[in-house]
């Protein structure tokens, strides 16, 4: 189906297909194409890949993989979460 009537320009058809449904169109392209990661601890941006690569390195508790960044837990929502991460990990090993 075009949109654009004739000598209208493609600018116009893009317009009125929607510039929502062509930035989506690109968004999942670009995300197909992306690692997923999920994010353990939003204070300190740090990734499950991240804490599980701290487990495999010795880390023990979320204090010790956190350090093993430079940081600490803040808020404490995701201490539980990291201590799940942890025990499925080193029962892994």
């Amino acid at each position: 189906m075009d949109l654009a009537l004739p000598g209208e320009p493609k600018a116009a058809k893009a317009a009125a297909i929607g510039i929502s449904t062509i930035a989506t169109h690109y968004q999942i392209r670009y995300l197909c194409l992306q690692e997923k990661a999920m994010v353990v601890c939003v204070c300190n941006a740090i990734r499950e890949k991240d804490l599980k690569e701290a487990v495999r390195d010795g880390a023990d508790t979320p204090c010790s993989a956190y350090a093993r960044f430079g940081r600490r837990p803040k808020c404490g929502q995701c201490v539980p979460f990291a201590r799940t991460i942890i025990a499925a990990e080193r029962a892994s090993a």
